[in-house]
């Protein structure tokens, strides 16, 4: 598990242990292959793909039939999945892995009282969110009644370059692992005014490093604005973002600049003191 005041890197900077050919030797020496796989598996199944053959899976991870099949018995055997004897799906069990996180990890338990009341003050849903490859994953997050997006909860990945949170976290890249992150993501337009030319996405996160806060509109969904500061420890270093979601229509983008940026800043302030 990764500490508290570390921030999840994106995939281009994970990839500088292979600069190091001892540390590689050092990392495949202390690796479980089987492991790591197994996880693979897991995580193959998703919106898309809610259920695998055995055929398909190894397609899609690159393996064999029988190595496929011998990953998904083991996991049927042990309650993580379940089968018809042709497609297997994930059980409720897998979620015991993402608990084992929140109950482990000071990080969820320091900032939701804070956005709880962040929610109250400004009537507006919160979240706090990490980096991790080419996507923000929330790590926890209060709805306020007037919710706009629904299935949205801890846990939820949602693409990086749609959302405040993401662009504001890839501002604190330095410049060569931001241009590695642009140079192998595939932006995908989720509304007709999704930035997807990396040349454009590239301008606004160093706008967004030049003025400390984030503010994006019906990137992911029309009518849903972003505004993310950043959430610093105690050393100064990002550990992730706050953010404040609302309807486009409620404000305008300065008011909303205006109203919630300084309480944002003060809620990030106040737990920096505690991280």
């Amino acid at each position: 598990m990764r500490p508290m005041n570390t921030l999840i890197m994106p995939t281009p900077s994970a990839l500088k242990l292979s600069v190091s050919g001892e540390l590689s030797r050092l990392s495949r020496a202390d690796m479980i292959d089987g492991l790591r796989k197994g996880l693979e598996v897991i995580c193959a199944f998703e919106d898309g793909t809610p259920k695998l053959t055995q055929s398909e899976l190894a397609q899609r991870l690159d393996l064999s039939r029988a190595a496929a099949r011998r990953y998904l018995m083991t996991l049927t055997a042990l309650g993580y999945m379940a089968t018809d004897g042709k497609a297997f799906w994930l059980t409720p069990k897998v979620m015991r892995l993402g608990q084992s996180y929140v109950a482990s990890s000071r990080l969820p338990r320091t900032v939701l009282p804070t956005l709880q009341k962040l929610t109250e003050a400004t009537g507006e849903s919160t979240n706090m969110c990490v980096l991790e490859g080419f996507e923000a994953v929330y790590i926890c997050r209060v709805n306020a009644a007037k919710l706009l997006s629904t299935g949205i909860e801890p846990g939820t990945r949602l693409p990086a370059h749609t959302l405040a949170g993401g662009r504001l976290i890839l501002s604190f890249l330095p410049e060569p692992e931001l241009d590695a992150w642009l140079n192998t993501v595939k932006l995908i337009a989720y509304t007709p005014l999704t930035v997807v030319d990396k040349l454009q996405l590239k301008r606004e996160i160093m706008k967004v490093r030049k003025q400390g806060y984030a503010l994006t509109e019906s990137q992911l969904e029309i009518g849903l604005r972003g505004v993310s500061v950043p959430l610093l420890d105690g050393p100064g270093r990002v550990v992730g973002a706050l953010s404040i979601s609302m309807s486009t229509a409620a404000i305008t983008p300065t008011a909303a600049i205006k109203r919630f940026v300084p309480a944002m800043r003060e809620a990030a302030e106040q737990l920096r003191a505690q991280l």
